[in-house]
């Protein structure tokens, strides 16, 4: 019999939902047994089908008198004889970057193209709340007992959820781009009831993309004032054209494209990213020393990209970090990673902590002395373009 006398779990990639012990079955579990719980972790005993008593952080010792729940059900004190039972470690932090996507086109009707068929890509974030009725709800009920299960279950509502909004709203594809934020904010509402139900919390949730189809594509393309982004030369070179200071005569900006002193403020460089975000129609989200641009690589399709002002180079020179994220980090595809930084052009994939999880980003660092505003624009719209591509390879 498969006895436990320390009962823990320490979960490396910050990533784990679930984790039960044992892996398979039930272990004997004797009077005195150490259960440690980490940091950002509830422990649930599960037995019979159902959620019983559940661990804070800390170590403890299993007494009766700790064991409430589970010791009312036995019919053999088990101080002197152990019982069977499993834990599960369920992870309290919360789970960003998680892609959603549409298996199957969603039919709306346009009132300029009729009935017309939509996919759609985002990303959306998540917490437990209430560690028992995650385990009933999911473990119990619907035996989802890995990481990957339950969120594969959790992706399945949030598409489902945002399917039957996108079907029944009675914008036209031409609004719909400039409606991401508000359609996202009313399916977080929608969705987030029945995340509740599960002992969930939607955090968050983005919209990234809405594509029709290519014919309905190159219609609204040739009435949009943003030309198609049909590929990074030709979106790059367009917004380019459109940035202050990159004409022959930089001045015309009102600032120098190179500084003419030995070094320039972050005041400075955080003007010349307004003055290209007017141009060029970026919304920015300004936060301190770290801002979130966001860019509009066509009709419908939008792209976050993230700045941060604060970083140094091992010289200690300021730099001027851009990047944007690309989901959670699979190690297993990290030597295909390197190989495709051969043809990424300003910037290169990475890897940043984020809320407690490795998160993969493509990023570029500019010099903050030397940076001006054409490079600005290049290095920012080539991050948002190539990242929006790899969500749309990752999700195909």
């Amino acid at each position: 019999m498969f006895r436990l006398e320390v009962i823990d779990f320490v979960d490396p990639t910050g990533n784990t939902v679930v984790s039960r012990v044992p892996s398979n079955g039930t272990a004997a579990i004797q009077v005195g047994a150490q259960l440690i719980v980490q940091q950002n972790q509830e422990a649930v005993f599960f037995r019979d089908g159902r959620a019983m008593d559940v661990f804070g952080p800390g170590r403890h010792t299993l007494l009766t008198s700790s064991l409430p729940l589970l010791s009312r059900l036995l019919t053999v004190p088990w101080d002197r004889a152990p019982f069977q039972a499993c834990v599960y470690f369920v992870g309290k932090q919360r789970f960003i970057d998680q892609g959603w996507g549409t298996r199957q086109p969603i039919t709306i009707q346009d009132p300029e193209f009729g009935a017309v068929r939509l996919r759609g890509f985002g990303k959306y974030s998540f917490r437990v709340t209430e560690a028992s009725l995650l385990v009933n709800e999911i473990v119990g009920s619907q035996g989802k007992v890995t990481t990957q299960q339950i969120t594969e279950y959790l992706r399945d509502i949030v598409v489902s959820g945002l399917s039957d909004l996108l079907a029944s709203t009675n914008l036209g594809l031409a609004q719909m781009a400039s409606k991401f934020d508000e359609l996202a904010a009313a399916a977080r509402v929608k969705i987030g009831q029945q995340f509740k139900k599960l002992g969930l919390e939607l955090t968050d949730l983005i919209i990234n993309n809405v594509s029709p189809p290519e014919e309905v594509q190159k219609a609204m393309d040739a009435r949009s004032i943003l030309p198609a982004a049909r590929d990074l030369h030709s979106y790059t070179i367009h917004q380019a054209k459109k940035t202050p200071g990159s004409e022959a005569d930089p001045s015309s900006s009102g600032i120098s494209s190179k500084s003419s002193r030995d070094s320039q403020s972050t005041a400075e460089i955080q003007e010349m990213i307004r003055n290209a975000a007017g141009q060029t129609g970026w919304t920015i989200a300004e936060n301190a020393q770290q801002w979130k641009l966001t860019l509009a690589l066509g009709p419908l399709t939008k792209q976050d990209v993230h700045v941060d002002f604060s970083g140094t180079d091992e010289a200690g020179h300021r730099i001027v970090s851009i990047w944007a994220t690309c989901g959670e980090l699979d190690v297993a595809n990290a030597l295909a990673l390197l190989r495709h930084n051969a043809q990424i052009i300003h910037g290169a994939f990475a890897v940043i902590r984020a809320e407690g999880a490795d998160v993969l980003v493509i990023r570029g660092n500019l010099l903050a002395d030397t940076a001006d505003p054409l490079e600005l624009t290049r290095t920012i719209t080539a991050v948002a373009w190539q990242a929006n591509q790899i969500d749309r390879q990752k999700l195909s």
